[in-house]
């Protein structure tokens, strides 16, 4: 590898395009660095000088993160190299050094559990834990299954009778082993029931359970079987038949069904989302899925249509000291070169490792089990970015300001009576709960949604004029046209309103006059998710407060003053009915529908309501 002696060039100032000018045409690897010299980005080229070029001349609409960067971009030092693979060993390695802030970096998943075998330990353990440290240990996972990794783990205690106490072993003394060792559990390292040298070949067995290697391991344990038989030790023979048995049928619980029940490989899938991309990787073992990790990466910076990170595969292979299998499958959309990375796993595992990209058969469906993997993490995972939602609304909707505080209203009515309202309000997209008001309706008799909505909105912004508090930037109405026109108008009577949109619930389409026509957004669109999330808590907040009140005009009203009704049949009465309004109107026939009334209590009530 060749380190030229002056690679160094300060990128600021007129001479720019000269000095890029003077990088070499070779392939090397360019190292971005801030004004104190720290890096703050690292990349491959196969051409030094037109690589970084570019980052001046192109527009990088589809990657707003390379401006920020190149505000801040100081000088860049080169190296060369003396071919791509090497450029590419070279990136992998300075990225793993310096961990530069606009590089792509693979960061475990730290949110599901690994199993730890303590290799440091006299007599070894196997625990369930949900952090990795360098303590000596033996981790395998994460597990995004927990309960089958809980229930594998049931089955390798069971299997190789490791210990589950915490003492440290070996003791001064033998003392009475537990209940476990009676249960044929544990094989009793406290009690001197065994010794350290078969203990540890119970644990070297246990890791090969572990890493998959489950058939080159029931064929040495019938080995032993046919040994220990042949010596008439067959107590010892029965043990090995046991435990031959709970591994067949430990492995059919993770078994896949292809037919691939021979076949190690790390199976790579890819899913894009809105503003994220996610990797997922799954190992099979003897054609077991041991284990399966995740990754989630900003998608302006792992795009997967414009991108090519073949050192994430680097990274991803020096993070993990482990048994690198046979076959590594990737997919054709990924951008990966399959033949630099083959040949620098070869050259650094010293080891023949083939890179596939199936299209077809067994392979090709296991890429596409990754695949889902990666796609139902990317909706589970993904990280909420409320700004840039907001930030995309305020474009959808061209909505001349940033919506920073948005308050949304929802009438909530049983048929003419117990009409109120709710409004919540959500500062940069988060609810802010000090803030939500409820509203019983005052003005406006009958099922009129649109005079109540202008109601509501009309007496909150009355109340923000008289404490002197700012609009809130924009408006959301649960509803149509219609209940926009209302709330709009309502708006017409206030010096500088606030912006205003509404959002229908069956269509769930954006309305707003700053827009000409609506607005129909894919179902997982974050700013039409943000929406909805702030109309369904409206929603849930008006119809709480509803219930409230309904509850308690149903525990008292005027009908229990009157003679021979009690609480229980004035709510039958005004849950049939609705209202003491409509009763008066009804017949003594509808009435005496109701449990509790005949035709004479009936037409007894109609004579007391007419009093009313």
């Amino acid at each position: 590898m060749e380190n030229c002696t002056n690679n160094v060039t300060n990128v600021k100032g007129d001479g720019l395009p000269n000095q890029i000018n003077r990088f070499p045409e070779s392939p090397g690897v360019y190292i971005m660095k801030d004004g104190s010299g720290t890096p703050i980005y690292i990349g491959k080229a196969v051409n030094l000088r037109n690589r970084v070029r570019s980052y001046f001349v192109d527009s990088h609409e589809d990657r707003a993160h390379i401006p920020l960067m190149l505000q801040k971009l100081e000088q860049i030092d080169w190296i060369a190299t003396n071919n791509e693979t090497e450029a590419l060993i070279l990136e992998a390695n300075l990225i793993r050094a310096h961990k530069p802030h606009y590089n792509v970096e693979l960061k475990d998943d730290k949110h599901y559990p690994y199993l730890k075998v303590t290799i440091q330990e006299n007599f070894p353990r196997l625990l369930v834990v949900r952090k990795v440290t360098k303590d000596g240990a033996k981790y395998f996972g994460p597990y995004t299954d927990v309960s089958s990794m809980r229930r594998m783990a049931a089955f390798a205690k069971k299997i190789f009778k490791l210990r589950d106490c915490n003492k440290n072993l070996p003791l001064p003394r033998s003392i009475r082993p537990c209940i476990n060792y009676s249960m044929g559990r544990c094989s009793g390292p406290c009690a001197g029931k065994i010794t350290k040298e078969s203990y540890r070949d119970d644990v070297s067995d246990l890791i090969r359970f572990l890493s998959g290697k489950r058939n080159d391991l029931i064929k040495e344990l019938y080995i032993r079987m046919e040994n220990a038989s042949r010596e008439l030790l067959f107590e010892k023979a029965a043990m090995l038949r046991d435990q031959i048995q709970l591994i067949k049928t430990a492995s059919r619980l993770q078994q896949v069904d292809l037919r691939i029940s021979d076949i190690n490989c790390d199976v790579f899938g890819l899913a894009e989302g809105d503003r994220n991309t996610c990797l997922a990787v799954l190992h099979f073992r003897d054609g077991l899925l041991i284990s399966s990790r995740n990754y989630l990466f900003a998608k302006n910076a792992w795009n997967l249509s414009n991108s090519n990170h073949d050192n994430i595969l680097l990274q991803f292979y020096l993070n993990h000291d482990e048994y690198i299998p046979e076959e590594i499958l990737i997919p054709d959309n990924s951008g990966f070169n399959a033949d630099i990375i083959q040949s620098w796993l070869n050259e650094q595992f010293e080891s023949r490792i083939k890179i596939l990209l199936p299209q077809k058969g067994n392979k090709q469906i296991l890429i596409k089990m990754a695949e889902k993997n990666a796609k139902l993490y990317l909706d589970q995972k993904a990280p909420h970015n409320a700004t840039a939602d907001l930030k995309d609304l305020q474009k959808i909707l061209n909505l001349p300001c940033f919506p920073e505080t948005i308050e949304a209203f929802d009438i909530s009515n049983l048929g003419e009576t117990f009409t109120v309202a709710g409004m919540v309000q959500f500062k940069n997209g988060i609810p802010n709960k000090s803030q939500y008001r409820r509203y019983k309706i005052r003005t406006v008799d009958g099922q009129n949604d649109f005079a109540m909505m202008m109601e509501v909105v009309t007496r909150r912004l009355k109340r923000l004029n008289e404490e002197k508090s700012q609009f809130p930037d924009l408006l959301l109405i649960d509803g149509g046209p219609g209940q926009l026109n209302a709330a709009s108008n309502a708006l017409k009577q206030f010096d500088n309103p606030p912006l205003i949109a509404s959002l229908a619930k069956k269509e769930e389409i954006l309305y707003s006059p700053c827009v000409s026509e609506p607005v129909r957004l894919p179902q997982t669109h974050p700013a039409r998710k943000l929406v909805e999330r702030i109309r369904d808590e409206v929603h849930r907040y008006a119809i709480t407060y509803h219930r409230k009140i309904r509850g308690k005009q149903f525990k008292h009203s005027q009908l229990e003053n009157l003679k021979g009704i009690g609480q229980k049949k004035a709510e039958m009465l005004l849950k049939k009915f609705g209202s003491i309004k409509r009763l008066k109107e009804a017949s003594w026939e509808q009435i005496v529908q109701v449990d509790g009334f005949s035709e004479i209590t009936a037409k007894d009530l109609i004579k007391q309501l007419g009093e009313l």
